[in-house]
């Protein structure tokens, strides 16, 4: 049976709609690098990845064959088959971020630097080649936040970077810690956006079953990274750091009324904060992975055209496969559509547009 599981991943088809006037950008994108996987290779255990911990058999084993299959390899590692598919998406740039399962926030602090660099070389390889098709984010250290602003400095400095991907925890510590607070001045200090990217959520016991770990946790564990930072004050103390949340932030722009109610009649949620979460939550950023038109409006809606940006999660089996054709879907203006498919990327990862 196993022969047929790579089938059911969906392949990348001619856009069903027509090209968009302007520039196209896909900002939530993933490049597997394999030269850097085999440096932590040795270093792993089980227990530092919840979503293959509370993976079942089943989702394990579809998702090493599908991962290994001929065209999803070269989806993840080989640019020129990303290019045939942007080209058939009617997308004109790609940003470039590592899989989740490739940050390797448990690695010895010498290798985690080691990595982190062979990452960026090989971004920064594919940015120079096609310069006019894609960009690229930082992945850094987090366990070890001076290391972490150092190489963040490094990736701007260096390779010109005009962001990092962030899990939504690290190694199941919360982003509202206090320890971060350093990586955070330094992302605002060199003008740089945060992608934040869960993988997998620390407490999955429940979600082993018809692929949950995927399906609820990811934008669960989304959910609960906002919410504590919206709470704990992240952006009380750097109100000018930006963060994009995939997969259209996860649940709370759908449910934030609930925590503002909890906010006005419950003191726990106060202590850092003094103004409705909702407040806060207007000044994030979300992409559009959402799969339902209606919830991009709404998206759209509330957080206004500025804040949602076209992304994909390529090339997993959990993208949208055709960006353009379902963002024609959506009920927008046409400087609406113009923000959201490409210049709000644009504006806020550093891309140089040609004129």
């Amino acid at each position: 049976m196993a022969e047929w599981w790579p089938e059911l991943a969906p392949r990348i088809e001619p856009s069903r709609a027509p090209r968009h006037h302007g520039l196209c950008i896909d900002a939530h994108t993933h490049l597997s690098v394999q030269s850097a996987a085999a440096v932590a290779k040795p270093f792993y255990r089980p227990e530092f990845e919840p979503r293959a911990l509370h993976s079942s058999e089943e989702t394990l084993r579809y998702n090493a064959e599908y991962r290994a299959s001929p065209l999803n390899t070269a989806q993840f590692e080989n640019a020129e088959q990303r290019l045939a598919d942007m080209d058939a998406q009617g997308v004109d740039m790609q940003i470039l971020s590592v899989p989740p399962t490739e940050y390797f926030y448990w690695l010895p602090e010498s290798e985690a630097l080691r990595v982190n660099r062979i990452q960026h070389e090989r971004f920064a390889e594919v940015v120079a080649r096609w310069p006019d098709r894609f960009a690229a984010v930082a992945n850094v250290p987090m366990e070890y936040p001076a290391l972490a602003v150092e190489t963040l400095r490094e990736a701007r400095r260096d390779f010109g970077f005009g962001g990092v991907e962030i899990s939504a925890d690290v190694l199941g510590r919360d982003l509202d810690d206090r320890r971060f607070d350093p990586v955070w001045e330094a992302v605002v200090e060199l003008d740089m956006t945060v992608i934040l990217h869960p993988q997998g959520f620390t407490h999955g016991q429940r979600f082993t079953d018809y692929y949950l770990v995927n399906v609820m946790c990811m934008p669960l564990a989304s959910t609960l990274a906002v919410t504590r930072m919206i709470l704990g004050g992240v952006w009380r103390r750097h109100p000018d750091l930006r963060v994009m949340v995939v997969h259209g932030g996860g649940y709370l722009p759908f449910y934030i009324a609930r925590t503002d109610h909890a906010w006005r009649v419950r003191p726990e949620l106060r202590h850092h904060l003094d103004v409705p979460p909702s407040e806060v939550l207007r000044s994030i950023y979300v992409d559009t992975n959402v799969f339902d038109p209606r919830m991009v409006e709404k998206l759209v809606g509330d957080l206004g055209a500025d804040h949602v940006l076209m992304g994909t999660d390529y090339p997993f089996d959990m993208s949208t496969v055709d960006p353009v054709g379902f963002l024609a879907a959506v009920d927008l203006g046409e400087d609406e559509r113009d923000r959201v498919i490409g210049q709000n990327a644009a504006r806020l990862f550093d891309i140089k547009v040609p004129t």
